[in-house]
């Protein structure tokens, strides 16, 4: 998307010049899924469909329009609190709230938001609207607030002020994405190593158009689940697990929360594990990892659907596929798929008309860049 384009939207809309444009990316996560919430590794990579912002501080109240969602309700940036705003407004005055508590000077704004990021997709729109305002925020305030902080305080406003138990994945990947290279992103220590796409190698997000329906109450009941088998394995978290552990330990719990700690432990695995097979361009054992991972998704987690199935299925057996899963947090969304370049005309047209059949319903599919994460644009500050 053209940055002209939100300046304009901003001008038509206010009828005056903004101060700041700024952007924060959406993601596609690799492999690593409801690992994130359990202290595990995830491999997102930040991708050139974003969120972005352009906006004038004001004295006051903050008011919001975004192209896609229309009008925000009003708030008071500096003095909002949890429980007092409804609609989609809620993610940005949630940033505010979360700097607001921790001392650091909010201005009110006026603002518009423009995005080309699918929605319902599972690439995480509400993150890269987290980090776009968090980086206004910061730059219009003279905060000096490193991208590391946005994205832990992004995750709090999401947690705390909009009541989604999220874990950090997703901000961190809007914040801390570098151009060209995934994110091998320890989500404990939040250290990130980053790794190169082999050459040849295109990431294609295919977009199963069923909107995204994992309910706050069934990602809550997940984490509960995964939290239950952790107490029972004596271990702080599923991070910390192995599977001789659970194992040992099948006997003493459910077979639900058997099998989502075994998903999450077998998770972690794979995503070391392809890390390792990037690093050796070793691509059939990429491909079967993701392979895996849906399938764990799937049976063990429970968090696929048809579509997401049907979608998985077709792009794997579409010319040039390397590998392909669902990415996000599932009954809907997005499969991900890494697919040789050449071939890519090829997998796009296979896969969807493979998914049109078997669905009963169109879908889509994009080639997506890796590109950096959250910056300002422009600014007259």
């Amino acid at each position: 998307m053209p940055h002209s384009e939100v300046r304009a939207l901003f001008s038509n809309h206010f009828d005056q010049t903004p101060d700041l444009v700024v952007t924060a990316p959406a993601r596609v996560n690799l492999i690593g899924e409801h690992t994130d919430y359990n202290g595990g590794f995830v491999f997102p990579a930040a991708i050139d469909r974003g969120m972005y912002v352009a906006a004038k501080l004001v004295s006051g109240p903050t008011h919001l329009y975004s192209r896609q969602a229309r009008e925000g309700a009003p708030f008071d940036a500096p003095t909002v609190l949890p429980g007092t705003l409804r609609g989609w407004e809620r993610y940005p005055a949630g940033v505010a709230w979360a700097l607001s508590q921790r001392g650091h000077s909010v201005p009110n704004v006026e603002a518009v938001v423009d995005s080309d990021i699918p929605m319902g997709s599972g690439v995480s729109s509400s993150a890269a609207i987290e980090l776009a305002f968090g980086v206004l925020y910061n730059a219009a305030s003279h905060l000096g607030l490193p991208l590391e902080m946005l994205a832990r305080l992004g995750q709090i406003a999401e947690n705390q002020f909009v009541g989604v138990n999220c874990g950090i994945m997703d901000q961190m990947a809007s914040a801390m994405g570098k151009a060209g290279k995934a994110m091998f992103l320890d989500t404990r220590s939040l250290d990130i190593q980053y790794a190169p796409i082999p050459e040849g190698v295109a990431i294609v997000l295919c977009d199963t158009k069923k909107p995204r329906a994992l309910s706050d109450s069934a990602y809550n009941e997940r984490r509960s689940q995964c939290e239950e088998a952790s107490r029972i394995l004596g271990v702080p978290m599923l991070r910390d697990a192995d599977m001789a552990i659970l194992e040992a330990a099948k006997d003493r719990m459910s077979e639900v929360v058997y099998r989502r700690a075994r998903h999450v432990i077998s998770e972690n695995d794979r995503c070391i594990h392809f890390k390792e097979a990037l690093e050796q361009s070793d691509l059939p054992r990429a491909g079967a990892l993701m392979r895996g991972s849906h399938e764990s998704l799937r049976d063990d987690y429970e968090v696929s659907c048809m579509e997401l199935d049907v979608m998985a299925d077709a792009a794997a057996a579409a010319p040039g596929c390397i590998g392909a899963r669902m990415t996000g947090a599932g009954f809907g969304g997005a499969c991900v798929a890494l697919v040789h370049e050449e071939a890519v005309a090829a997998f796009e047209k296979a896969t969807l008309a493979a998914y049109a059949v078997s669905a009963g319903r169109d879908g889509e599919a994009m080639a997506c860049r890796i590109v950096d994460g959250a910056h300002v644009i422009q600014t007259l500050l």
